[in-house]
């Protein structure tokens, strides 16, 4: 690990510590952005890959499987990005879901390159990303799922589409982008 990333991650576990006891909340890094879309900064937020395989990424059942991220986990990556739930960009945002019911959101902790696509469950994989700004978290969640399909279909390998969702979700997703 870079020694700036290993440096943040030490002083992320300090500065969370004493958050924890209502000490100390210091924001890491920053979002980058492409356009209106926000993406991780990739100095923290480098991507982290369990599968090569196209066969096990293809075999698998997305949803059924065993998520290893716990609660620490999560708590890291807001504290990374200076945010949580209900502040800054993971601001809660009420609206009338398809089924007619209010659907409460705010931000998910997602995987840079999602499991789907061989992402690992490691904090340097994981970032806060909204639900209530758009493009933001179900844009990409679209993305993830088109490139699963495209990599199983053979139209892309499945390192060029690990390479894209890490370099940029944002353009990958304008690439194939579904018509209005």
């Amino acid at each position: 690990m870079p020694k700036k990333i290993l440096f943040c991650r030490v002083i992320l576990g300090i500065a969370t510590a004493f958050a924890g006891a209502g000490v100390l909340s210091a924001q890491q890094v920053d979002y980058k952005k492409d356009g209106p879309a926000l993406l991780p900064d990739l100095s923290a937020t480098t991507g982290a890959i369990r599968l090569h395989s196209k066969t096990t990424i293809c075999s698998i059942k997305w949803g059924k499987d065993e998520r290893h991220v716990t609660q620490k986990m999560k708590d890291d990556a807001y504290a990374l990005y200076g945010t949580a739930p209900g502040k800054g960009v993971c601001a809660f945002n009420t609206h009338t879901g398809k089924n007619g019911k209010p659907v409460k959101e705010a931000c998910e902790i997602d995987h840079l390159i999602s499991r789907e696509l061989g992402g690992d469950d490691k904090p340097e994989n994981l970032w806060p990303q909204p639900y209530t700004q758009h493009p933001g978290a179900h844009e990409k969640d679209w993305l993830e799922n088109k490139l699963h399909k495209e990599v199983c279909a053979g139209t892309i390998s499945l390192a060029d589409a690990q390479k894209e969702i890490k370099d940029d979700w944002y353009a990958a997703y304008l690439k194939r982008k579904p018509a209005p």
